[in-house]
């Protein structure tokens, strides 16, 4: 039986890499300090592998073909996509093995427990992988399996579904040869409102939203013609922390500090009856339509079949528009 030998969670704003130094120098540290302890929990584990629950942030997958859930089963994969590496400051690719054995028992385990899961392939990551790996340093090089959850193109699954798949990834884990040490990694929140199109909130008279949409659903063809689309995404966001505000001229507040300290209250104590009855609405007036990035924690939670975890650092930073939170489960500790 595969056993979990380390999980933890965080925040994975893409500021903390593009524009770093906007955020307060003793806000920054904490949180960085807080990525290295996650980074050493996931090391100590000495993980075979690492399942990570993930969302794509139109890498891959576009409005055009957005699966509920999929895995990435293939030799390896890649990071940054093309029109991150500027955006994020990153000069070289990195390739991560990504255990396709492995994959294809996970993938034929979930379709075997009911879900309706894709096979993605090779994936590119952006800064769903890339930023807390990077702030996490573990100095590790194991394979990781991508596990996404669209959560930016509705309809999407519900809270307790995306438990329930977490929980059925634990199955899959269980069922792996007795030797297998599997690492849990999900990223993704708290609260906030990233500068992707929706159609339930983004201005229709919103010049650069109109050109993201295009992106969203046309994929990497549109950047042909539109090149410079995520250095100006960067633009838009320190605009848009400045004004505190999405989408600009629209005056919303862009990080609920009230609604992320209760989520992760729930979170921490196990409260598997709070995650499974959270509600699409909820979240997207709650904590935006990138608030819907805790459907992974939702997951993570089901993997961990409701165990309580340690919160290291909550920290609301308008400076990367985003609830910044980090958290470990403390498996190898006694």
């Amino acid at each position: 039986m595969g056993k979990v030998v380390a999980a933890v969670g965080m925040s994975h704003a893409p500021g903390a890499l593009a524009f770093p130094e906007t955020c307060p120098q003793a806000i920054r540290t904490k949180l960085e300090n807080a990525s290295l302890e996650l980074g050493k929990s996931l090391s100590a584990g000495k993980p075979d592998v690492i399942f990570a629950f993930l969302d794509d942030h139109f890498e891959k997958l576009f409005r055009n073909h957005m699966p509920s859930i999929a895995v990435g089963v293939a030799k390896s994969h890649v990071g940054p996509a093309d029109q991150w590496m500027e955006t994020l400051r990153i000069k070289e690719k990195t390739i991560f093995p990504g255990a396709p054995k492995i994959a294809e028992h996970l993938l034929a385990l979930l379709v075997e427990e009911g879900f309706d899961v894709s096979r993605a392939g090779e994936t590119e990551y952006g800064n769903n992988l890339l930023m807390p790996w990077i702030l996490m340093n573990p100095g590790i090089e194991c394979p990781i399996i991508p596990i996404y959850i669209n959560v930016f193109t509705p309809p999407l699954i519900s809270y307790k579904r995306a438990y329930n798949l977490g929980e059925a990834v634990a199955n899959a884990i269980e069922s792996l040869p007795a030797d297998t040490k599997v690492g849990l990694l999900c990223t993704g929140g708290l609260s906030h409102w990233p500068p992707y199109w929706n159609e339930f909130q983004a201005s229709p008279d919103d010049e650069f939203m109109n050109r993201m949409k295009r992106y969203q659903t046309e994929g990497k063809e549109y950047l042909k013609t539109d090149p410079r689309l995520f250095v100006e995404f960067d633009d838009y966001e320190v605009e848009m922390a400045k004004k505190n505000e999405y989408p600009l001229n629209n005056h919303h507040p862009l990080v609920n500090e009230v609604w992320d300290r209760m989520f992760m209250d729930k979170f921490c104590t196990g409260d598997s009856t709070y995650m499974k009855a959270l509600t699409y609405k909820e979240v997207e007036e709650e904590a935006g339509h990138g608030g819907h990035e805790v459907l992974n924690w939702a997951a993570l939670l089901g993997a961990m079949r409701g165990q309580k975890s340690r919160l290291l650092v909550y920290k609301p930073v308008i400076e990367w528009i985003c609830g910044m939170t980090y958290v470990d489960f403390d498996v190898t500790k006694p």
